[in-house]
């Protein structure tokens, strides 16, 4: 009898250690198998690229802008058909002076530069580096400069720092209906702004210039400096004169 009680309270031993044993790791696999896998809340370094573009703001406008077309007298003979460069240098001048600009001014500005250009040997067309060199020996604007590495976000980029940017353009190419058809060949443009999806541009080209608005790429895509000869416009590379930057 003693024997069997023995056996029993064994028995009951065992099946107690059991339970104790499947409960205790069973319990803990059970916790382990059901949680997940760590998740990063934090999102990734972003690239240099991306960091840029999500730092810009969506719009900007440079306010302040003063407007007069290239023919301001509403003259469109040779010399103020040709002198969208002038005119454009003329209305940053303007602008970063603070001064008014009436139509007046305006041309007598141009017929000066054009006359002091003849004088010192620039040709009809320029560059974007002789547009430079103009306004910093004209006019004794020391912060423009010229950058050939172009694109629609480093042209935001300059805009949200307040920095105006003429881009040199193949007229044509832009598709303005305000152009007297088929429009110029090669043609300067101011850009002031840009939103969502234009940029915001004084263009001396036509009276409606004032605070137009071009697709971006569109715009981006028209952009060529002088190459020398109307027939190889689009042959131009890629440049902008920025602002804000003293040489």
């Amino acid at each position: 009898m003693k024997k069997v009680i023995f056996l029993f309270l064994a028995l009951v031993v065992i099946l107690a250690v059991g339970l104790v044993i499947n409960y205790k790791y069973g319990h803990s696999n059970s916790n382990f198998a059901a949680s997940p896998s760590p998740v990063l809340l934090s999102s990734p370094t972003p690239t240099p690229e991306q960091s840029t573009s999500s730092s810009l703001p969506s719009s900007y406008l440079i306010s302040g802008f003063p407007f007069q077309t290239q023919a301001p007298l509403g003259n469109w003979d040779t010399l103020h058909e040709e002198a969208c460069e002038e005119a454009t240098l003329i209305l940053f001048k303007y602008w970063q002076t603070g001064a008014s600009l009436s139509a007046q001014t305006m041309e007598n500005q141009i017929q000066a530069i054009v006359a002091w250009e003849n004088a010192n040997g620039y040709p009809q067309d320029l560059t974007s580096a002789q547009l430079v060199l103009v306004a910093k020996d004209y006019y004794q604007i020391n912060d423009l400069t010229v950058n050939y590495n172009v694109s629609i976000e480093s042209i935001k980029r300059e805009i949200a720092q307040n920095h105006p940017v003429i881009v040199p353009a193949a007229g044509q190419l832009l598709g303005n209906p305000y152009y007297t058809a088929p429009g110029p060949v090669y043609h300067m443009l101011l850009i002031i702004g840009y939103n969502q999806n234009n940029f915001i541009v004084q263009d001396v080209g036509t009276k409606h210039g004032d605070h137009y608005q071009f697709n971006a790429t569109i715009l981006y895509n028209a952009i060529h400096d002088w190459a020398g000869r109307q027939d190889n416009i689009d042959s131009g590379r890629k440049a902008m004169i920025i602002s804000g930057r003293k040489t």
